[in-house]
């Protein structure tokens, strides 16, 4: 009550004319959409898209996430900003160091008791006596935009206003804050400059976080006959901020006609970037090559009709459209025959093996997850129970597997901040994909194959199996699929349809594999005649035995499997298929 009644006096006081907020009561009023969960940093529980929860705040470190929020705020003296969504007020306090004085802010929030929630959570007091601040609180979008353009003047003779938006909040109320977002975008009719995708030539920016990708898009980006320029930057030391201006900075100078990355790599959460480009019409597309529902449900902002997003997996297509984004198709990967080619049989030889195995036992990669996630016996037990879910039907979201098992509503998981959401969901995935692929490889025992991968291979194999170290993907991998009698290959489980970068790799550079099936192979390959494929790890031995016994088979198979690969599957195919695309639809 005494946070309260210090917000609730700091707010009659102050001057209100620009505000627009419901009536104020005495004291806080019951909740009835939203949850207050208090602690030394308390935090919000909203219903969100479809009455799934969202936590507005981190429970534990709410300030560290705030700062970082607020030190990727736009600030200009001279020009508003449009702060979308109140939650509990952490970010905002931690924005006004930041603001000069004379620079106008204004608050958009959709649900009043978010306010109430707020206003009996933290001393606002620092916000709500700032001359320069406006509160708007309305549930209807069109409500809210109106007074914002008569009352205060935004975008109608009082300057375009700068937007900033609380990731969490506009996740929650997506549609409504899409909608204000929309009414102060620039028209589409008064573009800044042209751009066209239809001339020959092309400029193309290439935004390259160091991806396994990036090198064989850029050639065939040449071998196309386009220009392109590749931005370097390190996802992991270099603040978002900063990489975001280091892009705007390259656009400006570069004037590209595209923008490409993989996995959204570059684009910021809260959708600056996105809003930037479309201000610009400049289009962008981003390859998918690991999910990108995980992914994308971490990114908030607003959307675009020139963001072109391209799945792997057709399976992901209606996510990826469910959350908002209009422009999605599918494209499988390919493969690089500079890189990938019959080596020398000199080569060849120190990587002799009747089979092999080159892939992650994703020991290492769950464990990381798994840091970041609650470590309590409680919820541990929570984690084996989603496992066993996901294995008994996989390709199941995390929605889904905790609502079949109870736990949507249990505390330890309404406690999540969306970050820790996605740590659990893909851990989940990588667990299933180590037991998978663990099972799948103890049928090679027989064959004595080698397995070239992470030190977790000891730790799940013993001694029982050749382990080789880790390998180079572009200095020892083609020698090794070509050296090796048969290759292996077990598809990780985040993949529903779609076949992985092996199934490519491996006939360019002159090897026989016998692969795990998924829809998509009959697509780029023929089981049986280009390939050779398994539908249950039971049928793994008898398969191996079969083909290293029969070297005619193999070698026909090779042969055709290479020539289909060449003719239709290398990247340079692949930046086709994506420019054909993007031509249709601009």
């Amino acid at each position: 009550m005494k946070i309260w009644d210090t917000n609730l006096q700091a707010l009659k006081a102050r001057d209100q004319t620009g505000d627009l907020l419901p009536e104020l009561p005495p004291g806080p009023p019951a909740a009835r959409r939203v949850t207050l969960v208090p602690g030394p940093c308390p935090t919000l529980q909203v219903p969100g898209a479809k009455g799934r929860p969202v936590t507005l705040h981190s429970p534990r470190e709410a300030w560290k996430e705030a700062e970082a929020l607020a030190a990727r705020a736009p600030v200009a003296p001279s020009r508003p900003l449009l702060a979308l969504g109140l939650g509990l007020g952490y970010h905002l306090l931690k924005l006004l160091p930041r603001l000069a004085p004379e620079q106008p802010l204004v608050v958009v929030e959709q649900d009043p008791e978010i306010l109430w929630a707020a206003l009996q959570s933290l001393d606002l007091t620092p916000l709500l006596a700032r001359p320069r601040t406006a509160l708007v609180v309305h549930p209807e979008a069109l409500e809210a935009v109106s007074h914002l353009q008569t009352r205060l003047r935004l975008g109608n003779g009082g300057g375009a206003p700068l937007l900033w938006g609380h990731p969490a909040s506009l996740r929650a109320a997506n549609a409504f804050y899409e909608e204000v977002i929309a009414a102060f975008q620039t028209p589409r009719a008064a573009p800044s400059r042209s751009r066209s995708l239809k001339k020959e030539k092309l400029r193309v920016l290439v935004v390259n976080p160091d991806y396994f990708l990036i090198p064989e898009v850029s050639r065939a980006f040449q071998q196309l006959g386009h220009e392109q320029q590749v931005l370097l930057f390190d996802k992991r030391e270099e603040d978002g901020g900063k990489v975001l201006q280091r892009i705007l900075d390259r656009v400006a100078d570069y004037a590209p006609d595209l923008l490409f990355t993989i996995n959204h790599l570059g684009f910021d959460r809260e959708g600056l970037l996105i809003e930037a480009l479309t201000r610009l019409r400049l289009p962008s597309v981003s390859w998918y090559v690991d999910s990108p529902a995980i992914i994308l449900n971490l990114y908030a902002g607003p959307k675009s009709d020139l963001s072109y997003i391209f799945v792997w997996d057709p399976t992901y297509v209606p996510e990826v459209k469910a959350l908002g984004f209009s422009q999605v198709f599918t494209l499988p990967l390919g493969t690089s025959p500079e890189t990938f080619y019959p080596q020398p049989v000199a080569d060849l030889n120190r990587w002799r093996a009747p089979a092999a195995f080159v892939g992650n036992s994703m020991t290492e990669t769950l464990a990381k997850k798994l840091e970041r996630l609650p470590s309590s016996p409680e919820f541990l037990e929570i984690f084996r129970q989603l496992q066993d879910a996901y294995r008994a039907q996989p390709y199941r979201r995390l929605d889904l597997l905790l609502e079949e098992r109870g736990l949507a509503q249990h505390p330890l998981i309404l406690g999540l901040n969306p970050v820790q959401r996605t740590d659990l969901e893909a851990g989940v995935i990588f667990s299933a994909t180590r037991d998978y692929r663990l099972e799948c490889v103890r049928q090679l025992a027989p064959f004595k194959p080698a397995i070239y991968g992470d030190s977790g291979w000891r730790e799940l194999l013993g001694a029982s199996l050749r382990l080789g170290p880790v390998v180079s993907y572009y200095e020892d991998l083609p020698a090794i699929y070509g050296a090796t009698t048969v290759n292996f290959n077990a598809t990780s489980m985040q993949m529903k349809a779609a076949v992985n970068q092996r199934v490519f790799d491996v006939p360019a550079a002159g090897g026989f594999l016998l692969t795990d099936f998924k829809e998509q192979l009959a697509e780029v390959l023929e089981p049986g005649k280009e390939t050779v494929c398994y539908h249950h790890p039971e049928e793994i031995p008898e398969l191996v035995r079969f083909y290293l016994d029969r070297p005619e088979a193999r070698r026909r198979i090779v042969e055709r499997g290479r020539a289909r690969i060449l003719r239709e599957h290398t990247y340079r195919h692949r930046i086709q298929e994506m420019l054909a695309v993007l031509r249709r639809n601009m």
